[in-house]
């Protein structure tokens, strides 16, 4: 069964990431954050009909639902650039021009 807050997650963590100056790229990185967030988030899991997952993928378009995953991946981003799990020399900078995913 699908955490539909994961699509969401992903999404808003991708945006704020490009936005972030400063912020580590590497899939260390990354993954402990959506990790983070996901563990904080509620889930909102979709079954196989059709009709409850648009109603709930809908619900997590609205400005209230992406205003609160927003900070739970900023609050995470936050968290992992102050005890990322590497290094100086593991830093990895956002690509000139384009994101890297």
């Amino acid at each position: 069964m699908p955490n539909a807050i994961e699509e969401s997650v992903h999404e808003v963590f991708y945006r704020l990431r490009d936005m972030e100056a400063g912020y580590c790229h590497c899939p260390h990185c990354q993954d402990d954050v959506i990790t983070h967030a996901l563990n904080h988030a509620k889930p909102r899991y979709i079954s196989g009909a059709a009709v409850g997952a648009a109603v709930t993928r809908v619900a997590l378009t609205r400005d209230q639902a992406q205003a609160e995953v927003a900070v739970l991946v900023l609050e995470a981003m936050r968290r992992v650039q102050r005890n990322p799990r590497h290094g100086p020399e593991g830093f990895v900078a956002q690509a000139i021009g384009g994101t890297m995913r």
